[in-house]
């Protein structure tokens, strides 16, 4: 009898019929979970590619590594990259971590307005229309002396919309050592001339003064501008004039004087060890027309920008086209408001996050990282810490870090791969992690992360 020659089998074509059908897989008990979470529809298309791409390559098909992978794909088309991070780096208003932490008790109160309807654009007492540009009227009055306030959505569009409302097509004066670059590439200059106002610079990069400002007012000059010099200070040979100097030039020329104050400054910072600056409400008292400040620096809310000042100026700033383009939404409302709140009611170092990291006394800060380090070869030392955010630029505090002693390149990037990352900074080639800017709910986490890299067993 005769023996049938085997006829040989392509491997690829063997790994092509392997490859089973979408339908199949959709009703396969293994992705029923998935279906459940993420839709048919966005697991069938999961399912589709990850089918194609099985057929364009080389590897077979696996269930349970197609499940994997499939799972892997829709978490990342369906979430944001945004994620929550320990802040260990000695910058308190780390812009590039979100800047100020919002305390959970000034969230909560917030989010019973935000959860469901408010009176954001509604006039109760007369019930109609409203505008939400009045609600933080009272509550800036009596903490900043203003007349009236507007909130925007940070400060660079406060400072577009004041000089657009009050300057358009005319001349602002501002000292050539203000021209100031923030963070970003943004540039005052830039902000002015988008605003529609004609920057005229006085002075030189390191000494202006008053005159300077006096001399240059024309028929053109709609308003004198003070820039806040953010993230840097001019030092040696240098002349500035005081507010009190350019209200005066203001005064006596018949023009506003604005200031572009930046940081929020509500409160004196002395007490925690840094030069005494003017408060907005100084600022105010002392005759200047306008501010605007962030609401996430020093006032140590979510992001925003007011406007406070005389009410001729803000009733100008309401009504222009640009108002809608930059007006902040009822999320900021209700958190700047709460945490301006916490400073009317002299709240602000139990309240307000980044005040009870500034008012924190050394020695809770050394026996945190004492805790932290039990058991584990780190240790404490002495740091100096930042208040960051362009406030104070050239200026620290005292403060205590963990060191973790090994090779800190390395340390660094285990930390940052940690689930939540952990933000440190290499010192004199240790990596350490600072323990001023930590949040409570950071501490358990954070120990875990030392016992796992650093433990002596």
């Amino acid at each position: 009898m005769r023996k049938t020659p085997e006829v040989a089998v392509d491997p690829e074509v063997s790994r092509l019929r392997g490859i089973p059908s979408v339908e199949r897989l959709l009703s396969a008990e293994s992705f029923a979970s998935l279906i459940a979470q993420f839709g048919r529809d966005g697991v069938k298309a999961a399912v589709v590619a990850h089918l194609q791409s099985l057929r364009n390559g080389r590897g077979a098909f696996d269930e349970a590594g197609a499940v994997a992978t499939i799972a892997d794909s829709l978490r990342q088309s369906t979430s944001s990259t945004l994620r929550r991070a320990i802040n260990g780096s000695g910058v308190i208003i780390h812009t590039n971590l979100g800047r100020s932490p919002i305390d959970a008790g000034i969230w909560a109160a917030a989010a019973i307005l935000v959860e469901g309807y408010s009176n954001l654009e509604f006039d109760t007492e007369r019930g109609e229309r409203g505008a939400r540009d009045e609600h933080l009227t009272a509550l800036c009055r009596s903490l900043f002396g203003c007349e009236a306030a507007v909130l925007t959505n940070n400060n660079a569009a406060g400072t577009l919309l004041l000089l657009a409302a009050v300057a358009a097509a005319k001349e602002v004066i501002v000292s050539r050592g203000e021209l100031v670059e923030i963070g970003g590439g943004f540039r005052v200059p830039d902000v002015i001339q988008q605003g529609g106002a004609k920057l005229r610079e006085v002075g030189t990069t390191n000494r202006t003064r008053a005159r300077d400002y006096a001399d240059a007012v024309t028929k053109k000059t709609a308003a004198i501008l003070r820039v806040h010099r953010s993230n840097f200070d001019i030092v040696g040979f240098t002349e500035t004039p005081s507010v009190e100097e350019l209200v005066a030039v203001a005064r006596k020329r018949k023009i506003p004087m604005l200031y572009d104050e930046g940081s929020g400054r509500v409160v004196d910072l002395a007490k925690y060890g840094f030069a005494r600056g003017e408060t907005i409400a100084e600022l105010m008292a002392g005759g200047v027309d306008a501010v605007t400040c962030s609401t996430d620096k020093l006032i140590g809310a979510t992001q925003g920008g007011l406007i406070l000042g005389r009410a001729e100026i803000i009733a100008k700033v309401r009504k222009h086209p640009l108002m809608r383009a930059v007006r902040a939404g009822k999320e900021s409302y209700a958190v700047v408001a709460e945490t301006l709140r916490a400073f009317a009611t002299g709240q602000h170092e139990e309240r307000v996050a980044i005040y009870r990291m500034l008012a924190a006394p050394l020695d809770a800060l050394q026996a945190r990282a004492r805790e932290l380090t039990r058991g584990t070869m780190a240790r404490a030392v002495e740091s100096d810490c930042a208040l960051g955010g362009g406030t104070t630029p050239t200026e620290t505090m005292p403060s205590v870090a963990i060191e973790i002693p090994g090779n800190a390149s390395e340390f660094q990037a285990r930390f940052l791969a940690n689930d939540p990352p952990i933000v440190g900074r290499i010192v004199n080639d240790r990596f350490t992690i600072e323990m001023r800017t930590l949040l409570a709910e950071d501490l358990p986490l954070l120990r875990s992360a030392i016992q796992q890299v650093a433990s002596r067993g």
